[in-house]
C-alpha cells in the first residue's frame, strides 16, 4: 500500500481508477468516485469536498488497493454514429449545425471557416512553430474516453476532474459533457484550450490562450469525453514566454503565472458559412463549469491586489474548495463542493395588476407557440422553463423566500435584500442564502439599473453565531459580507433573523437573441402577510440571463472566433505584475458606465422594449417601477414607514 495524497508530501503522478479505496486517519474508508491523481493534496481535496470528510482525518490516508500503472496514450476514437441500448438514435436540433470538412474540402478553406480539420491543422501550426515537428516533444493527451450519459441535462460545461504537478510537469484531467438530444448536426465541435489569466490592456480576452489541446468531434451518441493532459516545464515556459534555461523551471512556472486554465468551446455555423463559438465553459474565468488550475496557494494579498482591475463580467463564481480562505473560517457554516458567486445584476421590474398579469401569462404562451413572431422581437429561441411537457400546459414553480433582517428592520426599510429562497423542488439539506446589495442607474433612469449580488449555500440549519460571524466578517475573499458592508456600511447582523416570509407563484421564460445573449423573463404573483394581514403583489421582470458571445476575428493564438463583450475582463497593471483570476465581484465593480454600453446589456435593452410593446399591445406601456417586492410587501403591511 501507499500513502495517498497529503499536505507537503510528493508522490508519483498515478492515476486512481474510479473506485479505488483509501483509509482515513480514523479507519473510515473512502471510495474515490471520479478521476483522481496521487499526488499532493488532491485526493484530500476531494474527500473534503465531494465526500464530506474531515480535513485532519484525511489528511494522511492510505490506498487500500494495489498500486497502480502509468498512464497508457490512446487514439481519439473515429467519427461514427451508433444506436443507443434501446435502439433510439439522436435526432439533433436541425438549427444546429457545424460546417464540416467536406463543406470545405480546401485546406486553406477549413482554416478560415473553422471546420474540424481547420482547427486541427491550426493547432499542429501552433506546435510546431513551439515544440518542433516531431509529435513525440509535443504536450501529450492520454486515456481519451467517450460515452453515452442521458443522464446529464444541465448546459453543456467542462470541469476539471483533477489536477496536479510534480517534478516532471502538469498533469491534468478534463471532463466535457453535453446534453445529448443537443449535440449539433452530424456532431458536436468542441475545442478545448489551456488559457492564462493574464489579459494585456486593450487586447480581448481570447489573448489568454496558450494553446489548444484537444480538438474534438465526438459520436453523437456519446456526450461525456474525458482525457488525460501532461505538458513539461519546459513546454510551459516555452508556451508562456519564460526563459527555458533556468535550473528550475517549475518554479518559475508557478511563480509567474499562479493560475491557469482549461476552456471548452462550442462550435456553431454562422450565417457566413464558417463555424463560431456558441458557447463556452470553464477557463480562468471558471464560466459555467471549473477549469482553473491553481499552480501556487493563493494568498490574501494576491486576491487583494487583483481588485484594481474591474471586471464587467455579469457573473462570477467558484467552489468552495478546502483551501479558499473564506472556506477554512466557516466550513461549519458554508457547504463544501458548492459555489460562492457573484453577480452583476440587470434587472427591470415592473408592477401590473391582476388583469394585465394574466393578459401577459396569455400573451407569451401565445408567442411560444408562434416561432414565426420570434424574429420580428429579435429572438432566435424561446422556452417557458415552467412548461409541463406531458400536459402542454404553464405551471408556475412555487417558491418561498424568507427574508432575514434585525430588529429595526434597517434591510427591508432600504431595500437590501438578504434571504433564503426555497422551492419545491429542492433536495433535503438545499440552502440558498442571497444577499443583494447596493444599485446604480444610468442617468436617474430607474429602468436602466444594475446592483451587486451574491450567493451561497448554507449547511442546513446554520448556527446563529457563526451566521452572524459570517455576515459581519468583511475580510478579503468574503465577498459575500462586502456585498452587504457595500449595501449598508456598519450593518450590525447581531440578532438576525427572518422577519418577513413572501410565498411566490412564479412563471419564466428564456429568450435567446443573436449571439447566445440569453434574458431571462418572469412573472410573479407575491404574497405575504403580518399581524393578521395579507398583502399581494403581480410583477414582471427582465433580467441578463447568459451574456453574449461576439463573432469576429479571434485574435487568440488559434484563432478562436470569439470577442469580448466589452472592455478587457482582468488586465496586467503597470509594471507587468501577475495578477489572479479572482472569483468574485468586488463593489468597485459596479461603479462603471461601461457596464451600460456592453453589447449584450443593449441587446437586453432592445428586448425589453419589443417585448413589453407586445405584451400590452403599445409602444413604451406606462408601467410603474416595482422596486424591491419584499421592501414593497413590508411597507403595505405596516412593517416600516418608508417605501
Amino acid at each position: 500500500m501507499t500513502t495517498a495524497p497529503n499536505p507537503g508530501v510528493q508522490n508519483q503522478m498515478v492515476p486512481l481508477p474510479i473506485g479505488t479505496q483509501v483509509r482515513l486517519q480514523n479507519g473510515s474508508v473512502k471510495t474515490i468516485l471520479e478521476h483522481r491523481y496521487s499526488g499532493a493534496a488532491n485526493v484530500l481535496q476531494y474527500l473534503v469536498d465531494k465526500q464530506k470528510a474531515d480535513w485532519q482525518s484525511a489528511k494522511f490516508c492510505t490506498v487500500v488497493q494495489p498500486e497502480v500503472t502509468a498512464p497508457v496514450s490512446v487514439p481519439q476514437p473515429p467519427q461514427q454514429t451508433q444506436p443507443l441500448p434501446d435502439g433510439r438514435l439522436v435526432a439533433p436540433a436541425t438549427r444546429h449545425a457545424i460546417a464540416t470538412d467536406a463543406d470545405h474540402p480546401n485546406p486553406d478553406d477549413q482554416r478560415i471557416h473553422r471546420t474540424p480539420g481547420g482547427l486541427r491543422a491550426a493547432q499542429l501550426d501552433g506546435r510546431t512553430r513551439l515544440f518542433g515537428a516531431n509529435p513525440a516533444n509535443h504536450p501529450q493527451i492520454l486515456n481519451l474516453t467517450t460515452v453515452t450519459d442521458r443522464t446529464f441535462t444541465s448546459q453543456a460545461r467542462l470541469t476539471l476532474g483533477d489536477y496536479q504537478h510534480d517534478d516532471n510537469g502538469l498533469h491534468v484531467n478534463v471532463l466535457v459533457e453535453g446534453v445529448l438530444d443537443q449535440v449539433a448536426v452530424p456532431h458536436d465541435l468542441i475545442e478545448v484550450v489551456l488559457t492564462k489569466p493574464l489579459v494585456i490592456p486593450g487586447k480581448p480576452t481570447e489573448d489568454t490562450q496558450l494553446e489548444t489541446m484537444l480538438v474534438l468531434t465526438p459520436p453523437v451518441n456519446e456526450n461525456r469525453i474525458q482525457f488525460d493532459a501532461f505538458y513539461t516545464w519546459a513546454q510551459l515556459a516555452r508556451m508562456l514566454g519564460l526563459p527555458t534555461s533556468e535550473v528550475d523551471l517549475r518554479h518559475t512556472v508557478c511563480t509567474a503565472f499562479p493560475q491557469l486554465g482549461v476552456e471548452a468551446r462550442w462550435y456553431d455555423r454562422l450565417a457566413s458559412g464558417a463555424n463560431g463559438v456558441l458557447h463556452t465553459s470553464g477557463g480562468n474565468k471558471l464560466k459555467d463549469g471549473s477549469g482553473q488550475i491553481t499552480m501556487r496557494p493563493i494568498t490574501q494579498d494576491d486576491r487583494k491586489r487583483s481588485e484594481v482591475v474591474r471586471n464587467t463580467d455579469w457573473n462570477l463564481s467558484e467552489v468552495l474548495r478546502a483551501s479558499r480562505p473564506v472556506y477554512v473560517a466557516y466550513q461549519d457554516l458554508l457547504q463544501p463542493g458548492k459555489e460562492m458567486a457573484t453577480t452583476l445584476e440587470a434587472e427591470s421590474e415592473f408592477l401590473v395588476d391582476s388583469a394585465q398579469y394574466q393578459q401577459v401569462l396569455g400573451r407569451l404562451s401565445e408567442l411560444l407557440s408562434t416561432p414565426s413572431l420570434w424574429s420580428e422581437l429579435g429572438i432566435t429561441d424561446l422556452k417557458c422553463d415552467d412548461l409541463d411537457i406531458e400536459s402542454g400546459k404553464v405551471k408556475p414553480r412555487v417558491s418561498k423566500d424568507s427574508y432575514f433582517d434585525t430588529p429595526g428592520l434597517p434591510l427591508l426599510t432600504r431595500g437590501v435584500v438578504l434571504r433564503r429562497r426555497e422551492v419545491k423542488k429542492d433536495a433535503a439539506g438545499v440552502y440558498l442564502f442571497a444577499v443583494k446589495g447596493r444599485m446604480v442607474s444610468l442617468d436617474g433612469n430607474g429602468k436602466e439599473r444594475i446592483r451587486l449580488a451574491s450567493q451561497v449555500h448554507l449547511i442546513d440549519p446554520p448556527q446563529q453565531s457563526r451566521l452572524e460571524h459570517f455576515l459581519a466578517d468583511n475580510s478579503v475573499d468574503n465577498a459575500f459580507a462586502r456585498v452587504l458592508n457595500d449595501a449598508l456600511p456598519g450593518f450590525d447582523p447581531s440578532g438576525v433573523a427572518i422577519q418577513l416570509v413572501v410565498n411566490s407563484k412564479r412563471v419564466k421564460y428564456t429568450f435567446t437573441l443573436a449571439n447566445s445573449t440569453t434574458v431571462e423573463f418572469s412573472a410573479d404573483e407575491a404574497t405575504a402577510a403580518f399581524n393578521g394581514n395579507s398583502a399581494m403583489l403581480h410583477c414582471i421582470e427582465f433580467g441578463v440571463g447568459h451574456p453574449g458571445l461576439f463573432i469576429g476575428q479571434g485574435s487568440g493564438a488559434q484563432g478562436s472566433g470569439a470577442q469580448a463583450s466589452a472592455a478587457p475582463v482582468q488586465q496586467q497593471p503597470a509594471g507587468g505584475t501577475p495578477l489572479i483570476m479572482r472569483p468574485y465581484h468586488v463593489p468597485a465593480d459596479l461603479d462603471n458606465p461601461a457596464l451600460f454600453e456592453k453589447r449584450d446589456y443593449r441587446q437586453y435593452q432592445a428586448l425589453r422594449e419589443s417585448l413589453l410593446a407586445y405584451l400590452f399591445g403599445t409602444p413604451e406601456p406606462k408601467l410603474e417601477l416595482a422596486g424591491n417586492k419584499a421592501q414593497r410587501l413590508a411597507h403595505i403591511l405596516g412593517m416600516t414607514k418608508e417605501k
